[in-house]
């Protein structure tokens, strides 16, 4: 009998991704794997990055193991408010997308994330492997995140969706229910992922209206409640992912 736990199917990505063959994706692996990328990635950050060559002035010069990393000083959300150009470790060109990201509660300075084409297209890559775990060539998958603007969250999700052979559906963050309900009626979706208060907010209007396959909940943290909710709701698989 073969008593193999079965693998995910980002199990195998990974191995690929770190140039190992599935069944040798182990712990160490993996971490012998950080610790060669993390080396990597402080020689960039203090070649080309202003402020890591600044901040890292004082420490180790190599890391010899994960441990290590606690001798190196924090990177805090004010310095990506202050400094979040001096970040950048490729030229401007090379910058495909840059993301603003509000301070919740306060009236403080936003934060801004730069992504290369490089970048976009990892996140469309995890996205297809990803969503195989919910979804099923042919579903009709609705998406209630912002993907008006090329490169955004929603429109990866769109492309890595359309990739595994789904049919998404770009709709944007839920402000009328009625309007979001009314497309799940006409174009028959199978599955959704959006922000948990909004989804619940759907569920509600509508509560046994419609049966979905699976919802994927994310941008916030989900109680057990909501959770809960949508799945006898819907009769849908509910999970959740924070981002």
């Amino acid at each position: 009998m073969n008593l193999q736990p079965k693998l995910s199917p980002l199990q195998p990505w990974i191995a690929a991704k770190i140039g190992l063959a599935p069944e040798a994706l182990t712990r160490q692996a993996l971490e012998d794997y950080q610790l060669h990328r993390l080396r990597d990635t402080l020689s960039l950050i203090r070649q080309a990055s202003p402020f890591y060559r600044s901040r890292l002035a004082g420490a180790p010069s190599n890391l010899v193991s994960l441990q290590d990393l606690a001798r190196f000083p924090f990177t805090t959300a004010d310095d990506l408010r202050r400094e979040a150009v001096r970040f950048v470790c490729v030229p401007q060109g090379e910058i495909q997308r840059v993301v603003t990201l509000d301070t919740t509660g306060t009236t403080g300075r936003p934060k801004r994330l730069y992504f290369t084409s490089a970048d976009q297209e990892l996140t469309i890559d995890f996205f297809v492997v990803g969503m195989s775990t919910l979804v099923d060539p042919g579903d009709r998958v609705l998406i209630l995140l912002p993907g008006k603007t090329p490169g955004s969250v929603g429109d990866l999700l769109f492309h890595g969706l359309q990739r595994l052979g789904a049919v998404p559906f770009k709709h944007g963050p839920v402000s009328k229910p009625s309007a979001a309900l009314a497309l799940m009626h006409s174009e028959k979706i199978d599955a959704l992922v959006g922000v948990p208060t909004q989804v619940l907010a759907l569920a509600r209007s509508e509560p046994h209206g419609l049966k979905l396959k699976s919802v994927l909940l994310s941008t916030d943290y989900v109680p057990a409640a909501i959770k809960l909710a949508l799945e006898l709701a819907w009769a849908a698989r509910c999970l959740t992912i924070t981002a």
